[in-house]
């Protein structure tokens, strides 16, 4: 069964461009041996530059250009507010899809209080706790919410899992104070705010060696994210072949006034490609839009990961 925020249990584009896909910006490393989209400043996007004066025809694969140009027209047509950002390792660039747009988290907020308590853990010296190994895989792997609450106050509350947002370089998230969604039992952990940019962070902590988390604690947390259950693993998952590894997170919240807010975050490997995507929808007449919007966003942004500069 798939458990998420729906039940109390159950639960850049180039500057030219911009007139057709509003805000879309490319943010490219200083340089080369800095590839953690987390210190990345932001700028035009560096040249492709040949590996050597013999080899001028040599290329980075990847785009040139961000991956959601194409798909411009698609989501012009699409309802609801569409933000999404994606960082390829191999060339080191992150192209973001309608920047600084803020959105709820709903259950992918679960990937923060997972970092949270294994941060908590390496800074504290100590083993993960028995109730954080309890918690943390139901948390993860089948989105319950009851788990994800109790391991919430486990890890210390939203300030805790500020301060993990702040190491990590989340600079526009901001965890939820609210037991509850107003009007509704539905726990409030919810409610936290995100950027698509934000969520590509996040995952990229897991994803790649960094100073914030352990090579052993972000094993843990990606082993968990390969094997949500096979109801839960669409929306980043679209158009990536099954051999392809996908440690993936989903999201889903009906909104009163809103619709329905659809995310999915995750790692995408194989087949040439190694990337972090993150997409957020809100406004969505029904569930099922919101998926779809991000499975045809997915499965462009595989193809085009996949092509030659």
């Amino acid at each position: 069964m798939r458990h998420g925020i729906m039940k109390p249990f159950q639960l850049a584009a180039v500057c030219v461009l911009a007139s057709v896909i509003a805000g879309c910006t490319i943010i490219a490393p200083p340089s080369a041996k800095r590839s953690d989209p987390a210190k990345n400043t932001r700028t035009t996007g560096p040249a492709n530059r040949s590996k050597s004066p013999k080899a001028s025809h040599t290329h980075l694969t990847g785009p040139a250009i961000s991956p959601f140009v194409s798909l411009s027209n698609y989501l012009a047509g699409r309802q609801g507010t569409i933000t999404a950002a994606v960082y390829d390792k191999r060339t080191g660039k992150t192209w973001i899809y309608h920047p600084g747009v803020r959105e709820d988290t709903a259950s992918i907020v679960k990937v923060e209080i997972m970092g949270t308590a294994l941060w908590n853990a390496q800074n504290a010296g100590t083993s993960l706790s028995s109730t954080a190994t309890a918690l943390m895989p139901p948390m993860i792997e089948n989105s319950d919410n009851d788990a994800a609450t109790s391991m919430l106050a486990n890890v210390g509350g939203a300030p805790a899992v500020a301060r993990f947002d702040r190491a990590a370089g989340l600079t526009a998230t901001t965890p939820s104070t609210q037991k509850y969604i107003p009007g509704t039992t539905l726990p409030g952990w919810g409610l936290t705010t995100t950027t698509a940019s934000d969520e590509v962070k996040l995952v990229s902590k897991f994803a790649y060696p960094n100073s914030v988390l352990t090579t052993a604690h972000r094993n843990y947390g990606v082993n968990l994210m390969l094997h949500v259950e096979s109801d839960q693993r669409w929306g980043i998952s679209g158009g990536v072949p099954a051999s392809a590894s996908v440690a993936i997170k989903n999201g889903w919240l009906p909104l009163a006034g809103h619709g329905w807010q659809i995310n999915s975050i995750g790692w995408v490997r194989g087949h040439g490609r190694n990337y972090v995507l993150a997409v957020l929808t809100v406004d969505n007449p029904d569930e099922q839009y919101g998926i779809d919007t991000i499975e045809a966003i997915a499965a462009s942004v595989y193809r085009q990961l996949g092509a030659r500069a």
